[in-house]
């Protein structure tokens, strides 16, 4: 459950998510460094900002269970850098000291915390968008289209854990990715926009692909391929409905590739 706040009363809500643009915002972090949104989007990074209250108990459970931790060592600057991590105080009133974990707090917000965080007053960012239904909520934001598509508080409630965060943030890569580790030639799909069928090419078997997985727009997964002993494949869609696609390549050295669709 969600924590929301009003000057009269705090209560909890079910939260249904709805996709939505996300507005450019720059801000700064506790120590000094700047952050443009749609700078960071056009770099082709997915861009994860948990906006949460020191005081909200939701929000401290999720931040306890360090997901977005794990997920800024494993997709952050000292990773894959496809994944750009902010950790935004959505109350005003909020001071460095409560962050710390005194005061009017749940905890030690910045004790192994790796990602920044944004501690600001007044607020730059709506909570009409941001946090639409209360905290926490956790923002995805997609670099090819700059809309906000899904909160990973939701997996989390769901008792999917990091691998059903994992798999909505891999399904927000673009189309054309910036891991260097990958050459992102190698594979191909095709026709699009497809209708029976995806066909998948692998023109390099040098490279070594692990699995394909084929994803909606909402980061579930509607196909899941191993390609360990077959270098080409062909995904049958007559089942699924119109709409974006991506194509998750998975490489073994831990590279991905995702490549958009349209049916």
């Amino acid at each position: 459950m969600k924590q929301i706040f009003t000057l009269l009363t705090l209560f909890c809500a079910t939260f249904m998510f709805a996709q939505t643009d996300a507005p450019d915002f720059t801000v700064t972090d506790l120590d000094g460094n700047e952050y443009n949104l749609y700078t960071i989007l056009e770099e082709g990074k997915v861009v994860v900002l948990d906006a949460s209250a020191t005081w909200c108990p939701p929000c401290w459970q999720f931040h306890e269970g360090k997901f977005l931790e794990d997920i800024y060592q494993k997709y952050g600057p000292d990773g894959t850098d496809q994944v750009v991590v902010l950790f935004y105080e959505g109350d005003a009133n909020t001071t460095l000291a409560q962050l710390e974990g005194t005061g009017n707090t749940q905890g030690n917000w910045l004790e192994g915390s790796s990602y920044p965080f944004v501690n600001e007053s007044p607020l730059t960012l709506s909570g009409s968008v941001w946090w639409p239904l209360g905290f926490p909520t956790i923002n995805v934001v997609r670099p090819d289209d700059k809309k906000i598509i899904a909160d990973l508080y939701d997996p989390w409630v769901a008792g999917l854990g990091l691998a059903g965060m994992e798999e909505i943030i891999e399904g927000a890569f673009p189309s054309t990715s910036n891991n260097s580790d990958v050459e992102l030639n190698e594979v191909s799909a095709f026709p699009n926009p497809f209708q029976d069928e995806i066909l998948i090419e692998v023109a390099d078997a040098t490279q070594k692909v692990e699995s394909i997985k084929l994803m909606d727009i909402t980061g579930s997964v509607v196909r899941s391929i191993d390609l360990s002993s077959n270098r080409n494949v062909t995904i049958n869609t007559t089942d699924l409905a119109s709409g974006m696609y991506f194509v998750h390549v998975h490489y073994a050295n831990e590279g991905i590739q995702t490549i958009k669709l349209t049916k």
